[in-house]
């Protein structure tokens, strides 16, 4: 019988895996690194929203922003998480820091870019949107009713933040998330310009069914007949889960009484472009988004420049881990860590709840991979920073 700790680590390297956690130097950490990575011009830090939904039901929702430092307010992005379908997995391997890259990419155009998880997902309090459903019934309707209050709530508590401009924001949402957002915007929130729907859907199977097909195109017929918002639905050429075929059918049950919609085909994005939004660089991306923000007269212009990351790659490495490493120093998806050992064997962490868990996460995906008698793995890099020395 595995003990607790064993439990955790099978946990955490499943998690690890299933994430996209594959990617390793030299030596002992010799300093401690921020908590959370920083970019000149942005400030990234945790929010933890106390609201009363609309039903007079406390929650506490999981939230973490990313802005510019500028005392002025700005417009809100309010991103949330898609599902991997299970209580214990969103438990465990949704964190806020999963949409790093999306929200640095609106906060370099001027937004304060929250992501909140919705009940049920990460430290959020409550049960998800899909508790009490099946593939037989998966409650499409509840689920959005679910969606739209947790998104009404955080997004009322995040209006009233000094740094937030509440009249000029956006909506915006991957997978589940995606369908949460295009319910909450059919409830038209004042100040709320514009929702963004990347490859959204609910009821996924194998790419070619869903649960309950009529039920959810039903759900997305009464969202459109109320939605005033502009929206944007954007689906990758091979996405696994939602293909756009799939996708187009929810456009035009949506559509249908509905004249402020744009559907859009992305190219292909690695071995399944349903992560796009999570996973793709801002190049694949923003461009498109920009130019539907542009028509809603809404910020496009980059404020805050990319920072240009140059990390020297731990000497040991061969070729598969010099291009892991290549694109570990790339790579927006933070909170991230690499670990390596001395014979070459490496591993990578990304999208960890802050960087303490990204180092262990490195060791242990290093640990997990290296041949009998190796030395020991130790840290090379945190976030954007070498924190090793050679060992003597």
């Amino acid at each position: 019988m595995r003990n607790r700790f064993t439990t955790r680590l099978a946990k955490r390297l499943f998690a690890t895996a299933l994430l996209l956690f594959t990617v390793a130097g030299h030596a002992d950490v010799v300093e401690h690194p921020p908590e959370y990575q920083q970019i000149d011009g942005l400030i990234r830090e945790p929010l933890l929203l106390a609201v009363t939904l609309d039903n007079g039901q406390p929650a506490v929702l999981d939230a973490f922003v990313t802005r510019m430092t500028s005392q002025t307010p700005q417009p809100i992005v309010l991103i949330t998480n898609g599902t991997v379908g299970t209580a214990e997995f969103d438990r465990w391997i949704i964190n806020p820091n999963r949409y790093a890259a999306t929200a640095i990419a609106f906060a370099r155009h001027g937004y304060a870019a929250v992501v909140v998880l919705r009940q049920g997902y990460g430290q959020s309090s409550g049960a998800a949107e899909y508790a009490d459903g099946s593939c037989a019934q998966p409650l499409h309707q509840q689920a959005g009713e679910q969606d739209t209050r947790n998104l009404l709530a955080a997004f009322n508590a995040v209006r009233h933040l000094p740094w937030a401009a509440p009249d000029n924001a956006i909506l915006a949402g991957m997978s589940a998330g995606g369908f949460a957002v295009i319910a909450t915007g059919a409830a038209n929130p004042p100040g709320v310009k514009a929702v963004i729907n990347f490859d959204g859907g609910r009821g996924a199977i194998d790419g070619k069914s869903l649960c309950d097909r009529a039920g959810l195109l039903n759900a997305y017929a009464r969202y459109g007949k109320t939605a005033q918002i502009p929206s944007l639905w954007l689906y990758a050429k091979n996405d696994k889960s939602f293909p756009p075929a799939m996708g187009k059918e929810m456009f035009d049950a949506y559509q249908q009484e509905n004249h402020t919609a744009q559907f859009i085909t992305m190219p292909a994005f690695g071995n399944n472009g349903h992560v796009f939004m999570d996973s793709a660089p801002e190049s694949f991306w923003w461009q498109t988004v920009a130019a539907f923000l542009k028509q809603q007269h809404l910020p496009v212009s980059e404020a805050v420049p990319l920072p240009k990351t140059q990390l020297a790659a731990p000497p040991a490495l061969n070729a598969t881990g010099k291009k892991a490493f290549s694109e570990y120093a790339a790579a927006q998806r933070y909170e991230k860590a690499f670990a390596t050992d001395e014979d070459g064997d490496w591993g990578a962490a990304y999208w960890a709840r802050n960087s303490h868990e990204a180092a262990k996460t490195a060791l242990s995906i290093c640990q997990q991979e290296q041949r009998p008698g190796a030395a020991k793995c130790t840290v090379y890099a945190i976030n954007n920073r070498v924190v090793t020395e050679k060992t003597p």
